[in-house]
């Protein structure tokens, strides 16, 4: 995928569509799911397989937020609340333009040379990052478990190359997330079982 910005620039009505329908707003995973459905077709489930195509796809969507944020900012529509959990858009107040701070994200999102720039290698970084994140580990820690018990804990029947380990690991944090009706605990021990392999 080698996208350009305007090639991209219909996703901004598509979303202003799904935006001023969902009164609660939606996660980024909501949204997805609705570009994915048969009304928008607009990116596939097979595209979203691949950790560097998965990133280029939330880029984008991002992107065409943060314009649409600023679309809204202009025409006095309303504030576009923009998160992976929580797409809102809020009703419009007057003054609300002038107490928008800058906002680091947006200047990442809007600058496409950041899409551009962003490999495999640097994609694989950040994955690492956030799943060591989201198991609430953000060093590595002293306890190990056995063997047996960490590929009990991931699910594993044997011991793999790092690559299956890893592969394995971040699919049990995704099906463990609280979201998902997990818990953090769980996904520590998800943690701890993993680094008892790698």
């Amino acid at each position: 995928m080698q996208p350009t910005p305007t090639e991209w620039l219909p996703l901004q009505n598509i979303l202003r569509d799904i935006v001023v329908n969902a009164s609660d707003g939606l996660t980024e995973y909501e949204l997805l799911k609705q570009l994915q459905s048969p009304a928008y077709r607009v990116f596939q489930q097979q595209d979203l397989q691949d950790p560097l195509v998965l990133f280029q796809t939330h880029f984008i969507i991002f992107n065409a937020l943060y314009h649409l944020k600023q679309t809204y900012l202009q025409e006095q529509l309303g504030i576009l609340e923009i998160s992976c959990l929580s797409i809102r858009l809020t009703p419009w107040q007057p003054g609300q333009a002038g107490l928008q701070q800058q906002d680091k994200l947006a200047e990442y999102y809007l600058n496409w040379q950041h899409l551009a720039e962003t490999d495999q290698q640097a994609v694989e970084k950040l994955l690492d990052s956030f799943w060591q994140g989201l198991s609430g580990n953000s060093t590595k820690s002293t306890a190990t478990m056995s063997t047996d018990e960490a590929l009990k804990v991931l699910e594993l029947t044997e011991l793999s190359c790092p690559q299956i380990i890893k592969k394995q690991y971040r699919k049990m944090l995704h099906k463990h997330h609280p979201d998902k009706g997990g818990s953090t605990s769980h996904t520590r021990l998800l943690h701890q079982a993993y680094e008892s392999l790698c």
